[in-house]
């Protein structure tokens, strides 16, 4: 395990998020060293920081950021052949059973 890695898995298991200041002294690396992890993992998007005084010295509060997944878009559903459902991006406020285009794609079925 790198100390990338290292110092997220650290982040992670704080629920309430870490002070960079007690960062850098429990993964036992200088904090200069630490500021330039911390810097790279915010830029990635995987922590936030946001400053805090609470302790009267200047410091940041780091929390882990739970990326979201990229969904792969499935479009299959909304296709016949290369037709797409006459439905999507209509802006028409019909009923659908009653509406002549959406017959006619249902029928291609």
């Amino acid at each position: 395990m790198d100390i990338e890695e290292k110092i997220l898995k650290l982040i992670k298991s704080k629920k309430n998020g870490i002070l960079q200041n007690e960062l850098w002294k429990t993964a036992k690396i200088d904090s200069s060293k630490c500021s330039r992890i911390v810097a790279k993992l915010e830029k990635d998007g995987f922590i936030s920081r946001e400053h805090d005084t609470s302790k009267a010295s200047k410091t940041y509060l780091i929390r882990s950021v739970e990326k979201k997944e990229e969904k792969v878009k499935n479009y299959k559903l909304l296709l016949i052949e290369d037709i797409f459902s006459p439905c999507t991006g209509c802006s028409l406020e019909c009923v659908p059973e009653q509406c002549i285009q959406l017959s006619e794609w249902v029928y291609r079925l």
